[in-house]
């Protein structure tokens, strides 16, 4: 099946990796962006919050809880919190030069309460995206890092408000 209109939607890493996408390959398909809590660079209130994850995967019932959603959970977390918390992910992660080439109108979404990002992730999509890329955001009130599960109704609103614009 061929897509004629595509909109990409991602959380978290995933939404690093749409935006990453949208700027490296212009694809004339592509008709919007929506990056749900994204990271573009780390922040040190970002790395206390995955040391705090390390410490309560190991000792209370958050690896059983992620067990729900990952078939092999300990490479999951173990993957993300061991690359995150490396020094040198934070001395060579910076994404924000990825954002310059992107075209596609774009929704950020994210909870005022993120424990794993500041607003600055947001920021960062509003002054380095393309000014020709329009770009618009939605900040949940009392929603960390999951508008999707913690504010669902609120956040598909959002989609689909902003792809019926497209």
């Amino acid at each position: 099946m061929l897509f004629r209109s595509i909109v990409l939607v991602g959380h978290s890493d995933g939404a690093s990796i749409a935006a990453c996408y949208a700027d490296a390959a212009p694809d004339a398909r592509l008709a919007g962006i929506v990056l749900i809590a994204p990271h573009f660079f780390v922040e040190d209130f970002s790395l206390a919050e995955i040391a705090k994850a390390k410490v309560a995967y190991e000792t209370t019932d958050l690896r059983a809880k992620l067990a729900r959603w990952h078939a092999h959970v300990d490479q999951a977390f173990r993957g993300w919190n061991e690359a995150w918390l490396d020094p040198r992910f934070k001395a060579g992660f910076d994404l924000r030069g990825s954002l310059a080439n992107i075209r596609a109108p774009i929704l950020t979404i994210q909870g005022a309460d993120d424990q794993y990002g500041t607003l600055a992730q947001i920021e960062a999509v509003e002054i380095f995206a393309r000014e020709s890329a329009a770009r618009s955001r939605l900040i949940l009130p009392d929603v960390k890092h999951a508008p999707h599960r913690e504010a669902t109704a609120a956040t598909v609103a959002a989609i689909a408000g902003f792809v019926a614009t497209l």
